[in-house]
C-alpha cells in the first residue's frame, strides 16, 4: 500500500529530529540533513518523511516556528501505518493544561 500525507507542526527541524529518538526502539532511522528527508522502516512498514521549512507561525506578536512535513509510505500495510500514527504521535504530544 502506498500512502502520502502532509502535515504543518509548529516546531523546528532541530526539535523534529531529537523527537524522533523513541521511536528507534521500533524502527531502523536513518536521517540526511542535508536533503531534510528522514527514512523509517521495519518489516512491514517503509516511510519517508520530508522536512521543510515554512516562514514562522505568527500570533500577535507570538512567533513559532513552522514545518511542513511531508510522509510518503511504501511497501506498508494499514495496521503498520496504523501503529506507526500511534507510535508518532506519542512522541510528540507535548503537556500542557
Amino acid at each position: 500500500m502506498q500512502a502520502h500525507l502532509s502535515r504543518t507542526m509548529t516546531i523546528s527541524r532541530t526539535e523534529f529530529l531529537r523527537s524522533l529518538s523513541p521511536l528507534r526502539h521500533h524502527y531502523r532511522i536513518e536521517i540526511d540533513e542535508a536533503k531534510g528527508e528522514v527514512e523509517i522502516a521495519a518489516q512491514g512498514l517503509s516511510v519517508v518523511i520530508n522536512l521543510l521549512e515554512d516562514r514562522p507561525f505568527k500570533l500577535g506578536s507570538l512567533s513559532m516556528p513552522s514545518l511542513k512535513v511531508n510522509f510518503s509510505f511504501r511497501d506498508a500495510d494499514a495496521d503498520g501505518i496504523a501503529r506507526f500514527w500511534s507510535r508518532f504521535d506519542l512522541c510528540f504530544r507535548r503537556g500542557g493544561g
